[in-house]
């Protein structure tokens, strides 16, 4: 099964160290809340001290940061208007959840337990609908004595958004079967979260009930797929339905609902399809071009029908991509990227920047409601290549470098742009307010 990391549009980034709590640090922000000590109300004071060079957007007089420990995982909620920081020891974690314009605390969890040895807890949101919900998680073994062998299990705690309050505890605890195949990670499936139990076996979670299910790769497969005995993969789930992916046959769909050869755009080949989970209840999908044209054509669907929301044809790069796209929504929901793919859902717009003899090739990470995507270009020339900044209206889909040495945000909602940064081996993580 192919797990990705959750990045969407409310961009989970895990950096720093979790090793340990307290020190370091701006004027004023907390220490690691792991052990058990109430955060202060500020993350520093009302101007960050670190004043990177950003897109004129931005006012770097006015915002907050934090550094260091305090760093911790981070996950951002734009339709809450929050910033949640998990940090910790290894015995204990926990959740702060910021205001994403002031800093200012809203709410703290409960300390939990980490079940993984030498790895810290899992941490994303999941958006189902309108409403966020703040996601832990960690692997490991529970229960066992002299006779017994201990039972590998996920335990999973669920947040809402909104809370408040100080100890606050999770709103759902769920434990279930946990499985050591391949890299055993739970992961944003959409609408669900993507639980492996086996390499056949994977479990869904509904975050706002608490049901599980657990579906048999063996048993479902997409429509109109007699090639589809085996090799099928759950690579997405609706609320009712899972999002299932035969990569060597190029077939995807919902059984029972809607196929990739039947919802195919007019110029693409409907046997080459492949299809990833996305956020705001879309897939991005991939066909090559028909003929065996040397054109991909990529399209934002929509996961419950299968309805083309926008599309764009994208030459095929020479080498593809190493692992699963990632993509980002803007806020409101009209503007999605997705690595070298940008789109406007509302005009059904799409607009691609793959390498060509004339351009770099682009990647994008973050959407504004304006309609403003930010990311880097790739300079080849070396193992890894040089990245420079650069911004794209998506009014227009010209992209434009920014000056050198330009930080572009990581996402940008309530007002204000959220920057990543590391000055040697301490992390950043800087909130702008928008001028004016």
């Amino acid at each position: 099964m192919r797990q990705r990391l959750a990045k969407v549009a409310v961009a989970v980034i895990a950096t720093g160290s979790l090793a340990a709590c307290g020190g370091g640090g701006s004027k004023g922000a907390p220490e690691a809340s792991g052990g058990g000590k109430k955060p202060s109300a500020h993350a520093s004071e009302s101007a960050p001290s670190l004043k990177l060079k950003v897109p004129a957007t931005y006012d770097t007089s006015h915002g907050w940061q934090l550094s260091g420990h305090q760093v911790g995982t981070y996950a951002l909620l734009p339709k809450a208007g929050a910033v949640a920081v998990m940090t910790g020891t290894k015995s204990a974690y926990r959740v702060t959840v910021r205001d994403a314009v002031t800093g200012e605390v809203r709410w703290t969890g409960k300390p939990f337990r980490d079940l993984a040895e030498g790895e810290a807890p899992g941490m994303f949101v999941s958006t189902v609908g309108d409403k966020e919900y703040l996601v832990t998680w960690s692997r490991g073994e529970k229960g066992g004595d002299a006779v017994a062998k201990a039972k590998l299990v996920y335990a999973v705690d669920v947040y809402s958004a909104d809370g408040s309050g100080g100890a606050v505890a999770p709103a759902r605890h769920i434990e279930a079967p946990a499985s050591d195949y391949g890299n055993g990670r739970i992961a944003d499936g959409g609408e669900r979260l993507l639980i492996p139990e086996t390499d056949k076996h994977i479990g869904a979670l509904d975050v706002t009930t608490g049901k599980f299910t657990t579906y048999d790769t063996g048993s479902v497969k997409p429509d109109h797929c007699s090639s589809c005995s085996y090799g099928n993969e759950i690579v997405a789930l609706t609320q009712q339905d899972p999002v299932v992916s035969n990569e060597g046959a190029g077939s995807f769909g919902v059984p029972g609902s809607w196929d990739s050869s039947r919802i195919a755009p007019a110029q693409a080949d409907p046997a080459t399809g492949a299809v990833w989970p996305s956020t705001g209840g879309n897939l991005i999908a991939r066909w090559g071009e028909k003929n065996g044209g040397d054109h991909n054509v990529w399209a934002v669907l929509d996961s419950k029908t299968g309805q083309v929301r926008a599309s764009v044809m994208c030459a095929k790069p020479f080498i593809g991509p190493g692992s699963d796209p990632d993509s980002a929504l803007s806020p409101k929901g009209r503007y999605l990227v997705s690595e070298h793919l940008a789109f406007d859902l509302e005009s059904k717009k799409g607009y691609c920047f793959e390498e060509s003899d004339s351009r770099k090739p682009l990647t994008f990470d973050a959407v504004t409601d304006a309609g403003i995507a930010y990311g880097t270009s790739l300079t080849k020339g070396s193992l890894t290549g040089t990245k420079a900044p650069v911004q794209l209206s998506l009014a227009t889909g010209t992209p434009t470098a920014l000056p050198d040495n330009s930080s572009v945000p990581i996402a940008d909602f309530a007002g204000v742009g959220i920057f990543s940064h590391a000055e040697g081996n301490v992390p950043y993580l800087i909130v702008y307010r928008h001028k004016g």
